[in-house]
């Protein structure tokens, strides 16, 4: 059933409703027209006609007559009024959503769990959970990203004495789009470890608060955000584990350094070269050699004269063997 006074959504009352209806039929009219049509004393006629005029429905003439506006103007400047307040309303939704936010937490001593899927939210809160940290970063990192690696980020978090670790997927060195560089990720102050394979992406702050990916899949960025203490100890379980199992990188020499000398200690006890390291590192992550190459800024030739250097130094011919021999060593 169709209302009978529709004009109470924008604020205009059913009596001035009627009115309003009796003057456009009418072109308009004065207020002992309206007191006489709706049999109301001249004060109360006088009233209705001031609503009318506030809602802007009908215009006041000198001569004391009020004519009426075009209801498709009059009414739709009304209904932009209502949609701004609404609006309004809307936007008040945030902050009280907020107050009600805190106050559930001190009342449930629970802590904000969220997902976030935007890549503007994303880059907001992961920027804000690096800066926020002032003791520890977390991170286990592999394709696909979404957002590029913050170096200046990093080196502001280890000046003001935060420990950054990750561990990075091998795939972070071989994949379309990689962007990590060895030489970079511990010269910016990063502890710094290669594993084979990660199954998901985590970045977590003085583990108070953590964003872990929900999707690997491309173009699929939804991850959870969470200051919950139970997650956050689950998470940092799962990047401890990872992170004991990884191979450390270490500083690497720039594009065209020869690999450095060993000091003149006796070859079974020296230890290795940052170079060294990094070639046990990247082989036990099963990166291919075009990918190592690319990483150290040489061809591929002088990566497998590095490399054969490498296998007459550990008696060997392969990598398995490298890595069996470099433990023996206590080199990785």
């Amino acid at each position: 059933m169709e209302d009978a006074a529709p004009l109470g959504l924008v604020g205009v009352d059913s009596e001035a409703e009627k009115t309003y209806r009796h003057l456009l039929a009418r072109g308009g009219g004065t207020v002992g027209d309206v007191a006489a049509a709706f049999g109301v004393s001249y004060p109360e006629g006088l009233a209705l006609l001031e609503r009318l005029h506030r809602f802007g429905l009908v215009s006041r003439r000198l001569s004391g007559e009020f004519l009426t506006v075009d209801p498709r103007h009059a009414l739709g400047a009304l209904v932009e009024s209502r949609e701004r307040q609404l609006s309004s309303v809307r936007d008040a939704a945030g902050s009280l959503g907020a107050i009600f936010d805190t106050a559930k937490r001190a009342r449930n001593g629970s802590h904000g769990t969220l997902v976030i899927s935007a890549p503007e939210e994303i880059g907001d809160r992961y920027y804000r959970l690096k800066q926020a940290a002032r003791t520890e970063i977390c991170c286990l990192d592999r394709p696909p990203f979404l957002l590029v690696p913050n170096g200046p980020l990093d080196e502001a978090a280890v000046g003001r004495g935060v420990r950054v670790r990750a561990v990075y997927a091998a795939a972070s060195f071989v994949a379309d789009g990689g962007r990590q560089e060895l030489g970079s990720l511990v010269s910016r102050g990063e502890e710094a470890r290669i594993i084979p394979t990660l199954p998901i992406k985590l970045a977590m702050a003085d583990r108070s608060a953590a964003m872990v990916s929900l999707s690997l899949a491309a173009g699929d960025n939804a991850c959870l955000y969470t200051e919950a203490p139970p997650l956050l100890e689950a998470l940092a379980e799962l990047f401890e584990r990872y992170w004991a199992a990884a191979s450390p990188l270490a500083g690497t020499p720039g594009p065209g350094d020869p690999l450095p000398s060993p000091p003149g200690a006796p070859e079974e006890d020296r230890k290795p070269t940052d170079e060294e390291r990094n070639l046990l590192a990247l082989f036990a992550a099963g990166v291919k050699d075009e990918a190592i190459a690319r990483q150290f800024g040489i061809s591929s030739r002088t990566l497998r004269r590095r490399i054969q250097d490498l296998y007459a130094e550990l008696g060997t011919t392969n990598r398995f063997g490298a890595g069996v021999a470099a433990a023996r060593r206590n080199w990785v």
